[in-house]
């Protein structure tokens, strides 16, 4: 890096105010976090284009290789993409829309593990074949296929075997969501980013995305789990979830975005608020930089990360009583 010397100015110093006086300084918003999938703005004409030999959609059209030119759930990619599908065929009537749909809703079931999970890239490696709650990747995919399984809204044009395909689907994806809640010391708590396809653990993803109890997407399961027909083991799960989120309700702090930079201040009158993940077995909230460490403060993580993630939410407050 260049380095000032006495009677020279910084070439850093100078762009850093550059950007300042003009507005372009940085500020943290949604911009920093990972954009929708290409589905989500495309035209018709372009979802049918891109549509994959398998069913499914890329989460960026443009990408021709590697990892993320294969199908995947990621970013709301493939049932985005099979809900305007059969919205644009509720509308036209055109077949050309609703065949397109099938092989899309086809393909997810294709692409669901026989243990019920579904991983976050279709014949991923490393981490994308988890089975990926992050995003509420799996628990958008098992909304949609619950709507399939009805022949509810735009899906009215499903034959019965779609549907029955779809219900056993969203079944498997009941057990295995079951079968994954983490356990700690015989207590049931709440579910990881990601599971191990195999041995069902809570399993890591990016460098700051260690195994760990994360409350965002665990708060998506359980709001899906109380659709389902009640049975003592899914009350048993909800009520140890919502138990959960209460006891690692944190209190007297709030977070705030300043011009360049997020940090947590004191307050004793802000409302409870969450930590994205937690430390298994010990419930203490965890913060983790590109480099993989475990940091118990906000603002012991790198700045690019403080301000390029989601690590505080108030995802739980509508669940439980505060």
């Amino acid at each position: 890096m260049f380095k000032a010397k006495w009677g020279k100015i910084s070439l850093v110093w100078i762009l850093t105010m550059v950007l300042t006086v003009t507005g372009l300084a940085f500020q943290p918003s949604a911009a920093v976090f990972a954009a929708d999938a290409s589905g989500t703005t495309a035209s018709i004409a372009d979802i049918l284009k891109n549509q994959q030999p398998d069913g499914g959609w890329k989460k960026d059209y443009s990408v021709t290789s590697g990892e993320w030119a294969k199908s995947t759930i990621d970013n709301k990619a493939t049932y985005t993409e099979i809900r305007r599908l059969a919205s644009e065929y509720q509308k036209t009537k055109d077949s050309v829309y609703s065949q397109a749909a099938i092989k899309g809703i086809s393909f997810l079931l294709n692409m669901q593990y026989s243990n019920g999970g579904w991983p976050q890239v279709y014949q991923g490696t490393s981490y994308h074949k988890h089975i990926t709650y992050n995003d509420n990747a799996m628990m958008n995919v098992m909304i949609l296929l619950d709507e399939v399984a009805n022949k509810k809204g735009d899906f009215s044009f499903v034959d019965t075997a779609l549907a029955d395909r779809s219900k056993a689907a969203v079944a498997k994806g009941v057990s295995v969501i079951l079968a994954t809640q983490v356990k700690v010391n015989g207590q049931l708590t709440v579910w990881g980013q990601q599971h191990d396809s195999v041995t069902l653990a809570p399993a890591g993803a990016r460098a700051y995305e260690v195994p760990s109890l994360c409350t965002g997407e665990s708060v998506g399961i359980v709001k899906f789990l109380k659709t389902r027909p009640a049975t003592p083991q899914i009350t048993t799960a909800i009520q140890a979830a919502e138990n959960w989120f209460r006891n690692v309700k944190i209190t007297g702090i709030k977070v705030v975005k300043t011009s360049d930079d997020v940090v947590v201040v004191e307050d004793p009158s802000a409302p409870p608020i969450w930590a994205r993940f937690y430390e298994i077995g010990t419930n203490k909230a965890i913060f983790v930089g590109r480099d993989g460490v475990v940091k118990y403060k906000l603002s012991e993580i790198d700045q690019e990360r403080r301000t390029g993630y989601s690590w505080y939410g108030n995802w739980p407050s509508g669940l439980v009583n505060n």
